[in-house]
């Protein structure tokens, strides 16, 4: 009973408290320290906290794009209800509509650096997506792409330009990559709906990609001479595919832009990356011969401290740096040579390099 008491006691002396501050109303601070509801207490963002948030990871950046379902890819067939608006969306969710089974689908995009990491699309990113097929090019180098158009108006896609990646390339999903990945089986069946792919290419597709690695969405995929695509000169290995009408070929180079010096260490000086194109070798130690080189259409970004002689200039041919110290090679593939020796010769890759002169002017329109 003693320990009752004292109990009792206990909880009467600290209640008193508690109703005092009930009475002078300041019970949030001696509780939980929050102080009274203020719509001058909420803070403010500045400018710099505001764009930081416009800058978080994206998994919160999800929107679901609450607009009609697209209906089409056929560029010519567009409604304005086809317009979507992704500004500074680095997850956005699409709805597609399937007319056979009555029903809707989700697709979400997504906006890669060059590392693969997710990041927001750029401002003002509103448009059509549609597919494209290069003039001229093998039909297996269509790819869906994201036209930015300055209304939702149908007739203002031919004043719209495409959406570009950060390195320069246009964004895209080669139609190898919408075949092959389930998580785009409803983007496939749509442009089997709208006709832009045929049975025949349909299964031309299947049998390629048999004996053929699938490219990705970054991937570097030639179909002629004078395409422009975005190369990083510091990189250690490249990999590009070239397409034909019924083939493609997988082109791995080992140390594109640096010689293979016996003694000497391994790695070039170059630190910027460009736009470039290949063209036929007119240099004299090449006459009489099939070879591609490699000129600089533009530079982008920070070309590094790197002031070598040998380093990537615009409208200059891309050179391989020379570790010794000695005069540097001509970066070079060799169209018709099948030899493993690509220290002083160039690579080649007599399979793919040929069905690049099939096509040599390409689709100029379509250049980044």
């Amino acid at each position: 009973m003693m320990r009752l008491a004292n109990l009792l006691r206990a909880t009467n002396n600290l209640e008193r408290p508690m109703l005092q501050c009930l009475q002078t109303g300041f019970q949030q601070r001696l509780v939980t320290g929050l102080q009274p509801y203020s719509p001058a207490a909420i803070p403010t963002r500045s400018n710099e906290e505001k764009y930081k948030i416009g800058s978080t990871p994206a998994i919160r950046r999800t929107r679901i794009l609450k607009r009609k379902p697209i209906s089409t890819f056929n560029q010519h067939r567009l409604l304005r209800s086809d317009h979507i608006d992704i500004s500074d969306c680095s997850r956005p969710i699409v709805k597609l509509w399937d007319e056979v089974n009555d029903s809707e689908h989700i697709w979400q995009m997504s906006y890669r650096e060059s590392r693969g990491e997710r990041i927001q699309f750029p401002p003002n990113s509103s448009g059509f997506l549609y597919f494209h097929q290069p003039q001229g090019a093998p039909l297996l180098a269509g790819q869906l792409r994201f036209r930015l158009t300055p209304s939702d108006r149908p007739e203002s896609f031919s004043q719209g330009e495409d959406c570009m990646t950060p390195e320069g390339d246009v964004w895209k999903i080669p139609l190898f990559v919408l075949h092959s990945f389930p998580y785009h089986q409803h983007i496939y069946q749509r442009l089997r709906r709208d006709g832009l792919v045929s049975d025949a290419l349909h299964s031309k597709l299947a049998d390629v990609l048999k004996t053929c690695l699938c490219p990705r969405n970054t991937s570097v995929i030639l179909h002629s001479l004078d395409q422009v695509f975005p190369i990083n000169f510091a990189v250690r290995s490249f990999r590009f595919f070239i397409v034909g009408d019924s083939s493609c070929r997988v082109v791995d180079i080992r140390f594109p832009f640096e010689m293979q010096i016996v003694g000497h260490k391994r790695g070039n000086p170059f630190t910027s990356r460009g736009l470039v194109r290949l063209e036929l070798s007119r240099l004299p130690e090449h006459e009489g011969t099939r070879v591609l080189v490699m000129r600089v259409e533009k530079l982008l970004g920070d070309p590094g401290p790197y002031l070598g002689e040998d380093r990537p200039l615009e409208r200059a041919l891309v050179l391989r740096h020379n570790p010794a110290g000695g005069n540097p090679k001509v970066f070079c593939l060799n169209v018709d040579r099948n030899s493993p020796d690509h220290r002083r010769k160039g690579f080649s890759h007599p399979d793919a390099f040929p069905l690049l002169l099939r096509n040599p002017l390409g689709d100029k329109r379509s250049r980044p």
